[in-house]
């Protein structure tokens, strides 16, 4: 048994911070009704690229999921949703603030009718106060939380994050606090709200650099691709392209020293200890990688990491997703999608005991593929289904 199974998770959201904490959830076993209203259901879908008409950013972030196509515009559609949401034991909805209260979709309105319903908001920059009206876009909550002026160079100046970090950040956080929230209700048996945004998980993520100023005051600023507090550690030029060391400690950097025949800087006051390595890195960095231009990173690696310091290639992303690290962790995944065929999918971030096998039990929907089944199984009739459907209130995908 699945470590959710038995808990039904209604998902009202689109784009990608909700549902990837109703993807994260799924994976765990919870059956995921996603409602997509028409006519199109989640703008996701409309995302390039494709493959055979499916959109690929959609497709990664709602596996393991049901879709229900309802016209919300509708009272019926509306109806059906509510009616749905009765049935559930968590919903998650990630609307601009105000919008589901309007719907007539709020805490207060649905814990009326099912007081065990675990209510999860995701937004911008919060439910309330000046981030309220603010849209809720990504790079926004990067730009904003302090995260793009940390990352790149001085020449490049601020960069995003190669990912919607802030998104994805979003979704996970969000499905620990779905969690909690499941736990806290079978010790007070009912429902509480659950509360996220992009702006305080980015500000989160921010970990020790926010410390950092909170403590100090020094305002941290663009390390590039060097750890911002210890060095060396980041990515170094080798004969051939650049691999990652990590010397967290003065044994590490030692071992470094001996496996670069450089032992003479273990006795230069310039690096005697890791402030002053931070202060000189400029001039350590040019003796390091002027040793590691004679080799190949594939050479470097294996001398190296025998050397007991942690050390790594730079991959790009078909090398990551081809790697024998990527395999032992069984990181990809095969399921036969309902249009497309066999398809590739990546595997799950966290694995549990007894759930590991047959995790992976839907591809990602297409618009409305079970709209029917899961309104039968809360009690809708073959007559009112075609009566809903007849009137376009409803869709069920047919091949």
């Amino acid at each position: 048994m699945a470590a959710l199974d038995g808990i039904r998770v209604v998902d009202l959201t689109r784009y990608l911070s909700g549902p990837t904490l109703t993807m994260q959830l799924a994976d765990l076993g919870a059956d995921v009704v996603k409602i997509e209203s028409l006519p199109i259901g989640d703008p996701a879908r409309e995302s390039g690229p494709f493959q055979d008409d499916e959109s690929v950013y959609y497709m990664s972030i709602n596996r393991n999921k049901r879709s229900v196509a309802l016209d919300l515009r509708t009272d019926e559609g509306m109806q059906a949703c509510l009616d749905l949401i009765r049935s559930a034991d968590v919903f998650v909805q990630n609307f601009k603030p105000g919008t589901a209260d309007a719907m007539g979709l709020s805490p207060a309105v649905l814990h009326e009718t099912n007081p065990r319903l675990v209510y999860v908001s995701l937004s911008g920059f919060g439910q309330r106060g000046p981030g309220a009206s603010l849209p809720g876009f990504d790079q926004t909550a990067q730009a904003m939380s302090g995260l793009m002026s940390i990352t790149g160079t001085p020449e490049t100046g601020p960069l995003r994050v190669g990912i919607a970090v802030a998104d994805s950040a979003t979704g996970v956080f969000g499905a620990v606090g779905v969690l909690a929230a499941l736990y806290e209700r079978e010790r007070t048996g009912v429902g509480c709200v659950v509360e996220g945004s992009l702006m305080q998980s980015m500000l989160t993520m921010l970990s020790y650099q926010a410390q950092k100023y909170l403590s100090t005051g020094l305002v941290p600023g663009q390390d590039g691709n060097d750890h911002p507090i210890m060095f060396p550690q980041g990515t170094f030029k080798t004969g051939d392209g650049a691999m990652t060391l990590a010397c967290g400690n003065e044994k590490m950097w030692h071992r470094l020293c001996d496996v670069l025949d450089l032992v003479d800087l273990k006795r230069d006051e310039r690096f005697a200890d890791n402030a002053a390595r931070m202060t000189h890195r400029v001039e350590l960095r040019q003796l390091i990688e002027e040793v590691l231009s004679r080799r190949t990173t594939e050479q470097w690696l294996d001398t190296v990491g025998a050397s007991g310091v942690p050390c790594g290639p730079v991959l790009t992303v078909d090398q990551a997703l081809e790697h024998p690290v990527t395999a032992g962790l069984d990181m990809i995944a095969s399921i036969e999608h309902t249009t497309i065929g066999p398809m590739k999918v990546l595997g799950q971030a966290v694995t549990v005991t007894g759930s590991e096998k047959g995790w992976l039990r839907y591809p990602a929907p297409l618009l409305g593929e079970h709209t029917c089944e899961v309104l039968s199984e809360i009690g809708y009739d073959k007559a009112r289904l075609a009566g809903l459907l007849d009137a376009n209130t409803i869709v069920q995908w047919t091949d």
